[in-house]
């Protein structure tokens, strides 16, 4: 698998592109609003490239379609007992009656509240997540930020969302990262990844060689943690 982009009325479009034994080149947007391409090692990228951009409008169509469809479903049942993923582990909720605070404690996370409802309750755990997250997220950077040092990176300042769609954003004066509160589900591993993958858009604007060079260069695994990511914890909390 690699990933590549191409230009769209000036929309940068990422696909995976994965090489093996079909006859046609075959497209699809999945599951997680990830763009895929299979194709023959005997297709030429040239062939390929100029497929994906045959096809860049419909994607751009059903990508949009996917973001309106996520935007409108209600939060995931929020009860006691639910399972809820926390830095890459697993833990049950266990929800009481109590003046309002979040704890861990072993393999619970035990949510005090005088809330009833469950909607009420989960907008209590995100806000409780994203203090959580504006620390953590704090600290990887911090851990990442030296491996981007030397090619006149600044340490960016932080701002954390709950996305639907994308895992971090940066903005092109270089000065911030957005990060989704989303992946306070997923290990610090995973969390690195992104973490650094925004930090190189500070000199590299867009997904070419150069940039993915440099991420190979100093994160050889990046892909797998990515497709860890993508695979265990995309679903919301």
């Amino acid at each position: 698998m690699s990933i590549h982009t191409v230009q769209y009325e000036g929309i940068e479009l990422e696909y995976e592109l994965i090489r093996k034994d079909v006859k046609y080149i075959n497209l699809r947007v999945n599951k997680h609003g990830n763009v895929v391409v299979s194709a023959s090692k005997k297709v030429p990228y040239s062939v390929i490239e100029e497929f994906v951009k045959s096809k860049s409008l419909w994607v751009i169509t059903h990508l949009a379609e996917i973001e309106k469809i996520r935007q409108n479903l209600p939060p995931a049942g929020f009860y006691n007992g639910k399972t809820l993923y926390y830095l890459g582990k697993p833990y049950r909720l266990v929800i009481s009656k109590g003046t309002s605070k979040i704890e861990i404690n072993g393999d619970k996370i035990c949510m005090f509240s005088t809330s009833t409802t469950e909607n009420a309750l989960h907008d209590e755990y995100l806000f409780w997540l994203k203090q959580q997250a504006k620390t953590k997220f704090q600290e990887i950077l911090k851990e990442i930020h030296p491996l981007v040092e030397p090619y006149g990176i600044l340490l960016p300042t932080i701002h954390v969302r709950n996305m639907k769609t994308l895992w971090g954003s940066c903005t092109t004066c270089g000065d911030t990262i957005r990060l989704n509160l989303q992946l306070m589900k997923a290990s610090e591993d995973c969390i690195q990844q992104v973490v650094l993958h925004e930090l190189l858009h500070f000199r590299y604007k867009n997904h070419g060689h150069d940039f993915y060079a440099l991420l190979t260069q100093l994160m050889p695994d990046w892909q797998d943690r990515k497709s860890k990511l993508e695979s265990k914890f995309k679903d919301g909390v």
